[in-house]
């Protein structure tokens, strides 16, 4: 049996390993349309202009008059009392972004935008309705959405619940959403008190065509812990979705909020 000469096997050993390297660095990277929520990306409202947060106002339930800044919500878009279905879309209206507004209890669910940072904020108060328990918006982003799931509390009083009221993202056609970031919002994080059996989850579920094709449950509160600033949450194993909607689960549905942000979708480029 012939022997090849050491210089030569090492030879032929750096040409395999050139060549390996080679191959994967000529594989293409993956691209993301991401949304961010940003002025930049043109978002258009329900009525085709473009979105802009301003001030909001709402008696909520009667309970007291709230003015919200750097807020945008489905209150300006209720014909006669109410508005349940798609509150914006993405620029080229291929993502939608369903919501609700209850003119009759001056309250919302579903998906708004805002940009209101507040992770300092000691206690629980409704003015931190629209705010998000970190510094920013995800990776140092101005525009987050705010999702309040106000069909969970409802569901053993199917009358009280909407159609938009779990808040859902919907495509006009199948994409892979790689990821997203989720986080706290202010009012649910400084709802809860720290006990051993405080628990707020998140489950998010992927759908195309009607028929779920994953899911996931992420924890932004258990017991003593709780999730500060953004959270990236992976959902590639989920393949291409043409719909995903959030429900909160793992709470006292008779006296916690429901309340949670979510930012940066990345969709793997067509």
């Amino acid at each position: 049996m012939k022997h090849l000469h050491p210089f030569l096997l090492a030879a032929l050993c750096a040409a395999a390993l050139s060549a390996c390297s080679d191959d994967k660095n000529d594989k293409p990277a993956v691209e993301y349309d991401v949304i961010s929520f940003e002025n930049s990306e043109h978002l258009a409202d329900a009525n085709g202009a473009e979105v802009s947060l301003g001030d909001v106002t709402m008696n909520l339930y009667g309970i007291g008059s709230y003015t919200y800044s750097n807020v945008f919500c489905g209150k300006a878009y209720a014909s006669g009392a109410d508005f349940d279905g798609t509150l914006f879309t993405t620029a080229d209206g291929s993502i939608r972004f369903d919501s609700y507004y209850a003119g009759s209890y001056d309250t919302w669910g579903g998906i708004a935008l805002a940009a209101s940072p507040d992770a300092t904020a000691a206690d629980a108060s409704l003015t931190q309705q629209f705010s998000v328990w970190a510094a920013s918006g995800a990776n140092n982003t101005t525009n987050y959405a705010v999702c309040y799931d106000s069909n969970t509390p409802s569901e053993e009083w199917p009358e009280y619940m909407s159609k938009s009221g779990y808040p859902t993202v919907r495509f006009s056609t199948p994409r892979v959403v790689d990821h997203l970031y989720l986080a706290n919002s202010t009012y649910t994080c400084n709802s809860f008190t720290g006990a051993m059996d405080d628990l707020f989850e998140v489950k998010i579920t992927g759908l195309k065509s009607g028929a779920e094709v994953g899911s996931t449950t992420v924890t932004l509160i258990s017991g003593t812990t709780r999730l500060e600033g953004w959270q990236r949450v992976d959902l590639a194993t989920f393949g291409a979705v043409d719909q995903l909607t959030f429900k909160v689960t793992g709470i006292d549905v008779m006296t916690d909020p429901t309340y949670f942000c979510l930012d940066e979708i990345a969709l793997v480029r067509q």
